[in-house]
């Protein structure tokens, strides 16, 4: 048997299937692309999803490259995704295996993993963070801290961003780890606490290099829990000591932010690689899921009653959900008052169920489905899915183009705010929903000055202007500007594509 050569790499999504799920996609392509093994540690309730996934990119004829992904399944918190200790602990013991030329276990499927005889060059890790005083880390901040205990600076780290990346500066560059850590002990109270003392808005202008001046309470339009406000503070520490940047963003959605980045990397001799797009090359299997099933056979049934492009598909992502419960059953409202099909996923983590009064409304209604899980690429292939109602998280995003279904977006928090005003004024493809801003953030926008309304009345009515427009001419020419974009990023993993140069250009780096 010949033995491989090539180069080691490990790669460690954190514990949300976002995250993970474009991982699938860029490992298969890197045991493509180079003589390279990854071991690709995951959770285990992820195992058969990500294996599902890594199909549909390793093509049958191309089977002969599965021995170069070898996909572990970690022990995790099943009670509690948000806790990250199990998970950890279960890498660093793999970990130690590795470095001890001993095999690995799935605990998954119980098989053993032999070692791999070339040593590990480097890790890309996703969204590390700094560790603070706290329970609730999330974003895996003790394995960065045991890969530098056991490998020093013998193995590379790149950090993982799965975010839209004009809005890295900013929440990633500059470090004010120390400053939180000395208020929160000077007060007695916690880091994140601390952390949301500084996050607190007082209405002054940020500046970036790469976006037009905010107030600080436009990059936070919803409240949004106060433990998962230090997570930008800690990720930030990470960003000054990690070896490299790789991120699922595509060079040509924001070029003059690709440049910056690229750039602040290169100040310090480290470089930054843009994958994405990642969107799989063969169609999602959808044929064992039943929920599929049931969402497929909604669309055919409004293709057939409301034609297509006609259904508005609402999605939150795997965590997000708006905080105003009021407002979403009111854009709901909207939408079944125009008689305009709708599919809503209630999987994000923070999801919360529909009052019985409003199910029962969607019932009677007949063309609104609520459901726990969507085969999201299906339906935004299918011809019936007009309108993608989100909240502007980048991977969603990027599908969307993809498939060229316009967004209209209802921005929570992260990089959401700053990629609702990207898509909808400066590339003219959406709309970006501004009553349903609760709080702080329902203060005087900067661009145009204007101030929200914020009330129940002033959604339902910006909702129906919006799908005025949407189902109007103004829709048409955004949906066929959309779809000029996605054209562009389709070329990204073509033969000579941006994203295949840079993924070639990480491998050759390592």
């Amino acid at each position: 048997m010949t033995v491989s050569t090539g180069k080691h790499l490990i790669v460690v999504p954190m514990q949300m299937w976002g995250h993970t799920r474009t991982l699938c996609t860029l490992v298969a392509r890197m045991v493509k692309l180079r003589n390279v093994t990854v071991a690709f540690f995951v959770i285990t309730s992820f195992y058969d999803l990500v294996m599902a996934e890594v199909a549909r990119e390793l093509l049958p004829e191309e089977a002969y490259l599965s021995s170069r992904l070898r996909v572990v399944g970690l022990e995790h918190n099943i009670i509690d995704i948000m806790r990250t200790s199990v998970l950890e602990a279960a890498f660093e013991a793999s970990y130690v295996k590795m470095l001890n030329d001993e095999p690995l276990t799935c605990a998954r499927t119980g098989a053993q993993i032999v070692a791999h005889p070339v040593r590990v060059s480097a890790v890309i890790l996703d969204s590390p963070s700094w560790r603070a005083n706290t329970a609730i880390k999330m974003f895996l901040p003790d394995t960065f801290l045991s890969i530098r205990k056991h490998t020093s600076d013998t193995v590379k780290i790149y950090t993982w961003t799965p975010i839209a990346t004009q809005v890295f500066f900013f929440h990633l560059t500059q470090d004010n780890m120390g400053a939180v850590e000395a208020e929160a002990e000077r007060q007695g109270i916690t880091f994140e606490q601390a952390a949301a003392q500084l996050a607190k808005v007082t209405g002054k202008v940020l500046h970036t290099p790469v976006t037009k001046p905010v107030h600080d309470y436009e990059i936070q339009p919803q409240a949004f829990p106060v433990e998962l406000l230090g997570i930008g503070v800690k990720m930030s520490r990470i960003m000054g000591i990690t070896d490299g940047f790789i991120t699922f963003d595509a060079a040509d959605y924001c070029p003059n932010t690709t440049k910056a980045i690229k750039e602040w990397f290169a100040q310090t001799s480290r470089k930054a690689y843009y994958a994405g797009p990642l969107i799989p090359q063969s169609k999602e299997n959808v044929s064992d899921e039943s929920h599929a099933q049931e969402v497929l056979a909604f669309l055919d049934r409004s293709l057939a009653s409301h034609g297509e492009k006609s259904v508005i598909y609402v999605s939150f992502g795997s965590l997000f959900w708006p905080t105003d419960q009021k407002k979403l059953h009111a854009v709901l409202n909207v939408l079944m008052d125009r008689n305009i099909p709708f599919v809503m996923s209630e999987v994000a983590l923070l999801s919360k169920r529909l009052p019985k009064e409003v199910q029962d409304k969607v019932v009677q209604y007949g063309y609104g489905l609520v459901s726990k899980w969507v085969p999201q690429q299906a339906l935004l292939e299918h011809p019936a899915t007009g309108w993608y109602l989100s909240h502007g998280v980048h991977n969603s995003t990027l599908e969307t183009i993809m498939a060229g279904v316009p967004t209209i977006v209802w921005p929570i928090i992260a990089d959401q705010p700053m990629n609702a005003t990207y898509l909808s004024e400066d590339l003219d493809v959406a709309y970006e929903l501004i009553e349903v801003r609760n709080g702080t953030g329902a203060g005087k926008i900067s661009r145009n000055g204007r101030v929200p309304i914020a009330t129940i009345d002033a959604v339902k009515a910006e909702m129906g202007e919006i799908l005025d427009r949407a189902y109007g001419e103004d829709g048409r020419r955004k949906r066929e500007t959309l779809q000029r974009l996605g054209k562009t990023l389709q070329e990204a993993w073509s033969e000579h594509g941006v994203a295949r140069r840079e993924v070639e250009a990480f491998l050759d780096d390592l």
